[in-house]
């Protein structure tokens, strides 16, 4: 349907026709190495209860095992969590931040007790590749998939997905991004299961995010003032 595109258009709109050929032509040690670096089929730096992201990939797999493994389905299994970390490492200039879920703890009488700091996983992906990986988020939003996030008075990268998970077509709907671009400061990652295609259920949903995280922080406010 989309003809002949490049690899940002087709990360854009979610070309799964150009995913599968270059999954098939990849070099499926590389690929394997790759999906090991982003934490698959392994241990999260977390301290609550999660469950392992998974993947296949193999030489004894076929190629329409490939293609399935490389638009995200077949037995790719990955949760919101993972994706959201891998998500904030593409914000951050590659470089992963251990993931914690409480700020600080007060006393009785208001005093902090204990505090709790960010703190580096390590890097997963290098600055050019994040640097690309923005750009190709960004054109998600401009022209793609998730254009109800263009023409805000933020700027947002992000990725749509529509996960199949019967022979009927339904579909989960997840979405994963950042705002703002150039100064990310907050990141979401939404699934909504049973919903349909991404772009129409959990694009809007992340917005809603969005704007209500702006709006609490005065962050636009902050930024005309220089605070």
């Amino acid at each position: 349907n989309h003809g002949s595109i490049g690899f940002t258009t087709s990360f854009a709109k979610s070309c799964n026709s150009s995913f599968a050929n270059i999954g098939t032509g990849l070099k499926r040690d590389e690929f394997r190495d790759t999906l090991d670096d982003l934490l698959f089929d392994t241990d999260l730096p977390l301290k609550f209860n999660y469950t392992r992201s998974s993947v296949r990939v193999g030489d004894d797999m076929t190629d329409e095992d490939i293609i399935q493994t490389s638009i995200g389905q077949g037995k790719t299994q990955i949760t919101p969590i993972h994706l959201n970390m891998i998500t904030c490492a593409i914000a951050n200039d590659g470089v992963l931040m251990k993931p914690y879920a409480i700020d600080y703890v007060k006393n009785s009488v208001g005093g902090v007790v204990k505090q709790f700091n960010p703190s580096s996983y390590g890097r997963l992906i290098t600055e050019e590749e994040s640097a690309i990986l923005t750009e190709m988020m960004n054109a998600v939003v401009d022209e793609g998939t998730a254009r109800v996030l263009a023409g805000l008075e933020y700027s947002a990268a992000g990725k749509t997905g529509s996960a199949e998970y019967n022979s009927k077509g339904d579909s989960h709907a997840w979405f994963t991004g950042f705002a703002p671009i150039d100064d990310p400061r907050v990141c979401v990652t939404i699934i909504i299961e049973g919903a349909g295609a991404g772009g129409d259920y959990a694009v809007p949903v992340a917005k809603r995010l969005f704007d209500e995280y702006f709006e609490q922080t005065n962050y636009f406010d902050n930024v005309v003032t220089g605070e």
